[in-house]
This record gives C-alpha cells, structure tokens and sequence, in this order.
C-alpha cells in the first residue's frame, strides 16, 4: 500500500487546497450549468452571465494584498466559524437540489467559500476578499413568484405613466391594464418592459463600479443608490419611444430593430448619468473642501 509523501508542510497545504477547490469545483457544476443553460435566460436575468467573471476580475485586482497575505498565512484549521459556515452552505446546497429550489443552491456558494477560504487561509484572507464574495449574490435567480410579485406592479406603473405622459400631449392612447392600444396597434407590457431587468444591471453594474474607484463611503453610496431612479428613468422613456415609434412609423418598426436598439441605448445613456453624477459629486467636495 502506497502514501503519498511530502517534502515539507507547504506541499501538504498545495495539496489540500487542490483537492477542496477541486470538490467546490465538482460540487457547484451543475448548478452553474443550469444557470448558464437556461435559467437566467428564463426569466429575462441575463446581466448575471457576467457577475462571476466580474466577481473573479476584483478578487483579481487583489492579487497583491492577496499574495502577501498567503506568504503570511498557513493552514488555518477548522475553527468554529469555518465549520459552522460550511454546514450551512452545504444543508442549503442539498435543501434547495432536492426540492429543486435553485435560488437557494445558487446561495449556498457565498457561505461554502466563506467558509472554505477561511479554513484554507486564514480570516485576513476572508475580508480581503469580502465585496468578490458578496458580489456573487446578484448570481441568485429570484424565484418565479417572487419575481412577478416585484415585476407586475412595476409593469402597471410604467403602462400607467405612459399614458399619462402621452395623453397629457394629446397622443391617441388608451389603456387596459397591462394593455396599451396607440393608433390601433396593441402593445403589451411585457415582463421585459417592467424595468426590473435594467434596474438589477444598473445596480449590479453601479456596485462593481464603486469597488474600483477611490472614492470615500458617502460618494459610493450616492452613486449605487442613484442606480435606481436613473434606471427606472431610462426604461420608462424607452417604453415611451416605442409608443412613439408606433405611432409615426407602425408597430413592425417599433418591434423589429428599434426594440433591441433602444434597450441599448438606455442603458447606455444610464451609464452616462452614472459618470455624469459622480463627475457632479466630485466638484461638489472639491468645493468643500476648499472652504474648509
């Protein structure tokens, strides 16, 4: 029967760093399989195809802290807080594959690597890598009727609004619930249309954002909460333009390119009032602190 010898105590823990990232490896497969092949598409979650490769990319950007920290640090050892984070992390993962409740199994990462990086390297480790590690809640696919709780009100807001704006310049449009009739086209407010889907990547796309930048805690938080109202904003004027583009051109150009085209826009011009506040906010505190 033969052992597998090490030289010193740093093969051991090469070692068994492989093997435990190599079982999170295995054992999260087929969740993000099922992420990536359909379930995000599903429900219109598509701006979290990039939340790993962005969470990946800032605990990247830590390379050199990390790298001191891992010379500094050994095996930390199954501490109670490792152990106890782990557990949870895995109860969740089989609660929610058994009953097939992805969200869950989705969230049970965020303790299984809280866990397992701390056992593996130590709590300096952990809070390093704190905003990567958090960043991954935005992965978790809201449950269906969760989802339409959120998504059906804020339908009958955006539909509600529009009809107020165009009436309001005497644009022939009515309205039936969720139904918008202009010039005797109908058009629906779809799920797509809630603004749920650009209000989740605005704030996704804001916080990621605010990691990278030097700023203090005051400015950061302005400009992930202002995520929200620039998005909500932006999908209610580009529910507007479509009525608009029925109403001169005809609902076959409203709903061939200039639908996809105008979801770009918006959230482009999104991002430019994102950049454009925090250029404001910016001035602001030169100002004050050159009258301190």
């Amino acid at each position: 029967m033969s052992t597998v010898a090490f030289r010193n105590p740093k093969d051991y823990q090469h070692f068994v760093h492989y093997i435990a990232w190599a079982c999170l490896a295995a054992l999260y497969s087929p969740v993000f399989f099922q992420l990536y092949k359909s379930r995000w598409e599903t429900i219109d979650y598509t701006h979290a195809y990039f939340v790993l490769p962005v969470s990946l990319w800032t605990a990247w950007q830590r390379r050199e802290i990390l790298k001191k920290l891992f010379r500094e640090t050994h095996l930390a050892g199954l501490d109670i807080v490792s152990l106890l984070a782990m557990v949870i992390g895995l109860f969740m993962f089989v609660f929610g594959w058994r009953l097939d409740y992805l969200a869950i199994s989705t969230a049970s990462l965020i303790p299984v690597l809280w866990g397992s990086i701390r056992f593996l390297y130590g709590p300096k480790v952990v809070k390093a890598l704190t905003f990567p590690l958090l960043f991954i809640l935005f992965l978790i696919p809201p449950p269906v009727g969760i989802l339409d709780s959120i998504t059906i009100p804020m339908r009958y807001t955006v539909s509600q609004l529009t009809e107020s704006i165009l009436s309001a310049f005497h644009y022939p449009i009515t309205r039936n619930g969720l139904l918008l009739t202009m010039d005797g086209h109908d058009i629906f407010m779809g799920a797509p249309c809630s603004g749920f889907r650009s209000l989740i990547t605005m704030i996704t796309l804001a916080v990621a954002y605010v990691s990278l930048i030097n700023a203090n805690l005051p400015k950061k938080i302005i400009l992930i909460i202002s995520g929200i109202p620039f998005a909500l904003l932006g999908n209610l004027i580009r529910v507007l333009s479509l009525c608009l583009v029925t109403h001169y051109f005809g609902q076959e150009k409203a709903e061939g390119f200039f639908h996809d085209f105008s979801g770009i826009m918006v959230f482009l011009i999104v991002i430019g009032c994102l950049m454009g506040l925090e250029f404001v906010v910016d001035r602001i505190q030169k100002r004050r602190s050159r009258a301190q």
